[in-house]
């Protein structure tokens, strides 16, 4: 026809739709909840041992957490 751009190819479709595996992935939630649990494993380790009066274990269990996230945010 006169008025068509068709170019009498086909498209192809084989490639798949950008989200089609989801937005949430499980291995994320996995370790970002872990995380959490080392967070706030570290928080209250550091709580228990300051009112228990050892500020050095306290120091030191902050010391390390504090590596640790840095380690992971880098």
């Amino acid at each position: 026809m006169i008025g068509t751009h068709d170019d009498g190819l086909e498209k192809s479709k084989t490639a798949l739709p950008p989200a089609v595996g989801g937005s949430i992935n499980g291995m994320r939630v996995l370790m970002g909840l872990l995380l959490l649990l080392i967070a706030v494993a570290a928080i209250s380790g550091i709580v228990v041992a300051l009112s228990s009066g050892q500020p050095t274990v306290a120091f030191i269990i902050g010391l390390v957490s504090v590596a640790f996230f840095s380690r992971i945010g880098c």
